[in-house]
């Protein structure tokens, strides 16, 4: 019986619409029984010709053999939203292309000097890509499998850290709605729109004690129906109390109507944590954002001890004359800085709150925080 977290963990099998090792394998492939029934069938046995073109064949192969497990990190990755390294797999794209195009026209060509030739480009296509790859691969994983942390990101966290209050996401939330349980769906659960559009900044509850929350206030120019005069709702979720986290590439596999973007996703305790609870955030998995294809399912009864909320980005898509609508929103506007790179929003509010994680737990300043704890709780 599959379970929320089931359907969370599909994440990871969710890939996004590039190449893969697998396809550029398939393509290699296809050359290389090309080439071998064009030496079989065209050219002469124990001739220069076919030793070069069974050298630059073998070469061919065995260079891209070795790429495949550098291009399957760089895709992983990809599809896990790391927008970045989209250029990455552009080029492996191209490369795929050319081997495609030289597997299905081999046949055609008479000229063996031109086969030679045509190998010989695809070799130095390979040799100019292995850089770029290789430098593509330095920036999220090395070869022991640990994901590497980007300096970016975290200075971009400990800005906001730093200056809380000084930043916003503009974003929607939703919430699980736990009455609507349906015990022989696969979807059990189903999501409601707590705030169609909403400011989330990061706030810190005490100035003696580090402790932090994210404040979410909810954006009445949401190009819905509000009644005049109506006060803005509210949510503060305590930084402290966030016990999961998950990071998934569409809101439509948790059955979220309407979401297909990404989504982060937090299991809230409803109770105040201790220092010694086994089930705290100070685990290691806890500090972590997950996506299992794995994990322990939630049963009905421990929804009555945690909320779950799902964090999307808000698109500027119908609103567009919204930013002159009042004099207090350009005021605001001077005070609090919108985080604008959708493409990292998210990730950005994902990193930031691993960080916030790292000085409640250790009750610290991160900037006073050695590498390898830095790498604990961002990693």
């Amino acid at each position: 019986m599959s379970s929320i977290e089931d359907l969370f963990g599909k994440l990871a099998m969710t890939t996004v619409t590039t190449v893969s090792r697998i396809a550029l394998s398939h393509a290699t492939n296809a050359a290389i029984r090309n080439v071998t029934s064009y030496i079989t069938t065209q050219l002469p046995k124990n001739k220069p010709d076919t030793r070069e073109i069974r050298t630059l064949q073998r070469q061919l192969d065995l260079k891209i053999k070795n790429l495949k497990p550098t291009i399957d990190i760089i895709a992983r990755s990809v599809a896990d939203g790391n927008q970045d390294l989209e250029p990455a797999l552009e080029m492996c794209n191209d490369l795929k292309q050319d081997i495609d195009d030289f597997a299905n026209q081999v046949n055609t060509i008479t000229d063996p000097d031109q086969v030679k030739f045509r190998l010989k480009r695809l070799l130095s296509n390979v040799d100019d890509a292995i850089p770029s790859l290789h430098l593509s691969l330095r920036s999220i994983e090395n070869k022991s499998g640990t994901t590497a942390i980007s300096p970016a990101k975290l200075v971009q966290s400990s800005n906001i850290l730093l200056n809380p209050q000084q930043k916003k996401f503009k974003v929607k939330l939703y919430s699980l709605f736990a009455a609507n349980y349906r015990e022989a769906s696969a979807k059990r659960f189903t999501w409601k729109e707590e705030f169609p559009k909403c400011d989330l900044i990061v706030v810190k509850n005490s100035k003696d004690q580090l402790e932090y929350a994210l404040e979410i206030t909810e954006d009445i120019n949401d190009g819905l129906y509000h009644e005049e005069g109506e006060d803005k709702k509210q949510m503060v979720i305590d930084i402290n109390h966030i016990q999961r986290m998950y990071y998934t590439q569409s809101g439509e596999l948790l059955n979220i109507e309407d979401a297909k973007d990404a989504v982060l996703v937090m299991k809230v305790s409803k109770q105040e944590k201790k220092k010694n609870d086994e089930d705290s955030i100070s685990s290691t998995d806890e500090k972590l954002i997950q996506v299992k294809e794995t994990a322990p399912e939630i049963v009905q009864e421990e929804l009555k001890e945690a909320q779950w909320y799902a964090i999307g980005l808000w698109a500027d898509d119908d609103n567009d004359g919204e930013e002159d609508s009042s004099d207090d929103e350009k005021s605001d506007k001077t005070k609090i800085t919108s985080v604008s790179d959708f493409s990292l929003n998210l990730l950005l509010l994902e990193s930031v709150i691993k960080l916030a994680l790292l000085e409640i737990t250790e009750q610290m300043n991160h900037l006073q925080a050695s590498d390898e704890l830095i790498t604990l709780y961002m990693k």
